[in-house]
């Protein structure tokens, strides 16, 4: 289903041309039963990596999901959450592993998202793709899907390489609770405020932060609500300007708002 929240500004917005994407990728470009990118390795390892992750993933994901607790208390919960993921995943990965993990990973765009990156590469309008997941996992998997276009930056946790063993610093982990405009690239940053549109796309009302409060005015924030919608429904319909539930496609967009 569709829900339309702020119908003035919506109109105002929907024929400019002049625009800039912010979106986030686990669950947004991706549907909502892929695996995250996070979740990937472990899936592909199996065993001892796949039990620890599984364990951490069944009691942190509930709390990702619940907007009952308190702003502080999850921000550090979630920053808990990322830092003993990507501990775990930094003891296992490596480059090949990588490469081999996605090409078998449950990683599926959403309907209509490759059109969609298709059509942003065509008309040049850059694309920031923030993600608190695995910035390695997300070039390799557009990659393979020939959907890295030259007008896109990935925003995201990199693992470097040394002798093949896997490092990153954990102190600078992006999490969900951390997500934040200002980890945008200062040049994109000034495209952004150049821009009379932004396109902002997320799964979680925490993605809004992808942008600041001074560029709310000209973005149309674009909510994909497809887990406890019942529950979650007012809280994404008072900080989306779309809500697009039910695994909803990119289509809508493509077709009215760009």
């Amino acid at each position: 289903m569709e829900y339309y929240n702020n119908k003035e500004k919506i109109e105002k917005l929907k024929n400019i041309k002049d625009y800039v994407v912010i979106i986030d990728f686990d669950k947004t470009l991706t549907t909502s039963d892929s695996d995250s990118s996070v979740g990937t390795i472990p899936n592909f390892l199996g065993g001892e990596c796949l039990e620890r992750r599984t364990k951490n993933f069944q009691y942190y994901r509930p709390i990702e999901l619940d907007y009952n607790l308190s702003k502080e208390n999850k921000q550090k919960l979630m920053k808990e959450w990322a830092e003993k993921s990507f501990s775990i995943i930094a003891e296992y990965a490596t480059e090949s592993i990588i490469k081999e993990t996605v090409k078998t990973a449950n990683l599926n765009l959403r309907e209509g998202a490759r059109e969609f990156l298709y059509k942003m590469h065509k008309d040049q309008i850059p694309v920031v793709i923030m993600s608190a997941g695995v910035g390695n996992i997300i070039k390799e998997f557009l990659q393979n899907e020939q959907s890295l276009y030259n007008n896109i930056t990935i925003v995201s946790n990199f693992f470097k390489f040394n002798n093949n063993k896997a490092y990153i610093d954990i102190e600078k982990i992006m999490a969900t609770s951390n997500k934040e405009y200002n980890r945008i690239p200062k040049e994109l940053r000034s495209k952004i405020e150049e821009s009379s549109k932004v396109l902002l796309f997320g799964d979680i009302v925490e993605d809004i932060r992808m942008i600041n409060k001074e560029q709310l005015h000209k973005t149309l924030a674009i909510g994909f609500l497809d887990y406890n919608i019942d529950e979650n429904l007012k809280m994404y319909n008072e900080n989306f300007d779309i809500v697009l539930s039910n695994e909803s496609s990119f289509e809508l967009i493509i077709k009215n708002f760009i």
